[in-house]
């Protein structure tokens, strides 16, 4: 398979200040906060590939490292098989573009809607391509060329920020919560929009989510992430109809169904710190299944094409699936 992008022990640390009771008066001691750590993971070309998660697993870092808007604190970040660094990161960023959570705040208030398209040309102005790239998002360029975005709904706002992001022609496009910030009715037609754009345009998708029912919808291989970690990966429909990971299978279960309308408790224990995590697997003090070897860094198992990072599929302790 053509591997667009590759992370070998990926991680992104952000330092941060924690005041200690000696340290208040004297100074700061310098503490980190380990947002992704020691990642493994490809993305193949032409894939719709989701990565889910709660809010604070290192989704949207994961995509700011892919778009080159942040650098990794260590390991190595792979496109198209060549590291990136110096003057390459120039190179991979004409080549990816990013879409926003929020469109309002994602676009210049002051600027006419053209100028915003064409922000990613770096200057130069062209006409021919704003237009086509407006038209395939379904705006019709003579309408909301001369327009600014107060003007317009937050659909169309949206609207307008796919096309800034098509407009440089991207091999990659990541799609960090594109849908969170609108209603429920326009949210499933910019799904559809987004399916229809990723055939028309061949481009490769990292669709960043906390929603199990979008990422089912959208996405052909799924990323599952906790506490910086990656816990599971593979084809979204395996995850889905057979969930290994017992944070993967919390977190399936606890969306709500038509019929039953119940959500799954949570299970005790809290979100370990990104500062000072504990060994081993992170999800442990919530596990219901947690064992002594849990305490070390599980290695990553393969069951059926999908990659699980769990103690309960290694040596002795495997098992189908612990529910």
């Amino acid at each position: 398979m053509d591997e667009i992008i590759k992370f070998v022990g990926l991680k992104k640390y952000y330092m941060a200040y924690q005041r200690q009771l000696l340290d208040v008066i004297f100074r700061r001691k310098p503490v980190y906060v380990r947002a992704l750590d020691d990642v493994n993971l490809s993305i193949v070309r032409g894939s719709v590939t989701s990565v889910v998660g709660e809010s604070g697993s290192g989704k949207t870092t994961m995509g700011k490292i892919i778009t080159t808007m942040e650098k990794p604190t260590g390991g190595t970040y792979y496109f198209e098989g060549k590291e990136v660094r110096g003057s390459y990161v120039e190179e991979v960023r004409k080549r990816v573009s990013m879409v926003f959570q929020n469109p309002a705040t994602s676009v210049n208030p002051r600027m006419k809607i053209k100028a915003i398209v064409s922000e990613p040309l770096g200057g130069r102005f062209d006409e021919n391509r704003v237009a086509e790239v407006l038209e395939s998002v379904g705006l019709r360029y003579s309408d909301v060329k001369d327009k600014q975005p107060r003007e317009l709904s937050g659909g169309q706002i949206q609207r307008v920020a796919i096309a800034r992001a098509l407009v440089k022609n991207p091999e990659l496009l990541v799609l960090d919560e594109p849908t969170s910030a609108l209603d429920e009715s326009v949210q499933a037609q910019m799904l559809n929009l987004f399916v229809e754009l990723q055939k028309q345009y061949s481009v490769t998708y990292v669709f960043i989510t906390h929603n199990i029912a979008v990422a089912k919808y959208i996405s052909d291989t799924m990323v599952v992430t906790y506490a910086g970690k990656v816990f599971e990966y593979g084809s979204t429909e395996k995850i889905l109809n057979s969930p290994k990971h017992p944070y993967t299978q919390l977190l399936i279960s606890s969306v709500p169904s038509f019929e039953s309308k119940k959500l799954r408790s949570p299970t005790g224990g809290d979100v370990p710190s990104l500062i000072d995590p504990p060994p081993g697997c992170r999800f442990k003090n919530r596990c219901p299944f947690a064992m002594e070897t849990c305490s070390k860094e599980p290695p990553i198992a393969e069951i059926n094409g999908v990659k699980v990072a769990c103690w309960l599929y290694v040596g002795g302790n495997a098992v189908e699936n612990p529910n």
